[in-house]
């Protein structure tokens, strides 16, 4: 049988930079943070005038594959991925890219995992 990685079952949490900005750098200036337990992926949310990092989940990143010019979104497995090195990225562990479509839920989504994930009660 193959062992197949299993990214929420190691004992380490992934961290992931995390911020909303309106550019690159002041958002890599925010640093990163420990994801949430099973946060599998880091990502990066590319809208008009903002710049949101976040943690994120596989699958969520799996479904932001759809059409559309407005806003993308790219994902990346390894810890601070998506960090200042992100358009340079050859640091390991893979990247998925997709195009969010237009829909304000899928955007609305993304702003949503980035509350979740570090919102204060």
């Amino acid at each position: 049988s193959v062992a197949l990685p299993c990214s929420p079952c190691k004992d380490k949490a992934l961290r992931c930079y995390t911020c909303v900005a309106d550019g690159e750098d002041e958002c890599n200036r925010q640093g990163s943070s420990t994801c949430p337990k099973y946060a599998d992926a880091c990502a990066t949310v590319m809208g008009l005038n903002t710049l949101v990092k976040s943690c994120s989940y596989k699958s969520f990143c799996d479904k932001a594959h759809h059409g559309g010019e407005d806003v993308r979104m790219e994902c990346c497995f390894t810890d601070d991925c998506n960090g200042p090195h992100l358009s340079h990225s050859h640091r390991g562990g893979h990247s998925a890219t997709g195009v969010l479509s237009s829909s304000p839920a899928l955007v609305l989504g993304a702003l949503l995992l980035l509350h979740l994930a570090f919102g204060k009660p």
